[in-house]
């Protein structure tokens, strides 16, 4: 079984349109194109990335389940035309309509108090999502405690956490996503399965050696900062990944049991598809022989999915 354990679905009325143009922005200066290119030929397309278009790609990819979570950036960039709760609920509906294929999960910015609590317990006991997505970004860190009611909450209903971590697109910043902070959250709740998204950013893999070495619950996810690696530095990918997986854990889960795919589907698309990068993953034996490095075929299919199985227990 194939999982992939980061993917959005998209709409235009999930943000405001002051974020659609700051994405716009932000592409224009990174690519070299006009705003008003951005916003005419590349979002109208972004914005139809719906849940019959991801099970297609997940179809060619071969793909099996994927994870789908709404993103909170209410606090930080205004309100949308859909409310955080109707995004959750569109979730929600998608993974009704292809329960065989996609899991939802609640994502909602700690900040919201009580009715942050109430739309994970509503999300997961009514509408059967199945674990929370934080993106600390938005304007908190992941260790604040206004984020504790919603871990408590996680372990009551023995759900997975899944914070993002690393790098980060304007108006947003980087600094909040430092997977180190991740550490003091795990420490107050040793029982709350963490996956700190994006290998925990370019330079995040030394920290989660670091406070996973001792700490079982701390998982990570190989979306889009694997993909980045992929297409520009592939040696460093692999010597990551091998790096984590040789590490000597006596006293923890070995981290070749705690690293999942995940693609970041749309919004790595236009570095390497679900296809393409569901592909890179399976040669990893081949592809690590190119550097002097051994992967097993049972190495790829931990990462690939059984890993993502125990942590979704599914």
């Amino acid at each position: 079984m194939i999982v992939d354990m980061h993917c959005h679905l998209s709409h235009k009325d999930f943000y405001p349109d002051i974020y659609w143009e700051l994405i716009a922005q932000s592409l224009s200066l990174n690519l070299g194109i006009s705003k008003e290119k951005v916003l005419r030929d590349m979002m109208p397309d972004f914005w139809k990335k719906d849940a019959s278009t991801i099970v297609e790609d997940m179809d060619k990819a071969g793909v099996d389940k994927a994870v789908i979570m709404p993103v909170d950036f209410e606090l930080k960039v205004g309100k949308a035309k859909m409310s955080i709760e109707e995004q959750n609920r569109y979730h929600a509906r998608a993974a009704d309509e292809y329960p065989d294929r996609l899991i939802a999960f609640v994502g909602v910015d700690p900040r919201r108090g009580e009715k942050a609590v109430e739309l994970l317990e509503k999300g997961v006991t009514e509408w059967g999502m199945k674990g929370l997505k934080f993106h600390p970004d938005a304007g908190y860190y992941p260790n604040d405690p206004v984020c504790f009611p919603l871990y408590k909450k996680c372990v009551e209903l023995d759900v997975p956490l899944l914070c993002h971590c690393g790098l980060i697109f304007i108006p947003f910043e980087v600094k909040y996503n430092n997977p180190m902070y991740l550490d003091d959250v795990q420490t107050a709740f040793p029982d709350l399965r963490i996956v700190a998204a994006h290998m925990g950013g370019i330079s995040g893999v030394p920290i989660l050696a670091e406070i996973g070495s001792l700490k079982s619950n701390i998982h990570t996810e190989i979306s889009f900062t694997g993909q980045m690696l992929a297409c520009g530095a592939p040696q460093l990918l692999l010597n990551n990944l091998r790096m984590l997986m040789d590490l000597p854990l006596t006293f923890a889960v070995p981290f070749k049991n705690r690293i999942l795919f995940g693609s970041d589907w749309p919004y790595a698309n236009s570095m390497m598809n679900l296809e393409e990068w569901v592909n890179w993953i399976k040669n990893l034996p081949k592809k690590g022989k190119r550097y002097g490095l051994k992967f097993s075929g049972e190495e790829t299919r931990l990462i690939l999915g059984e890993n993502a199985k125990k942590v979704l227990k599914i």
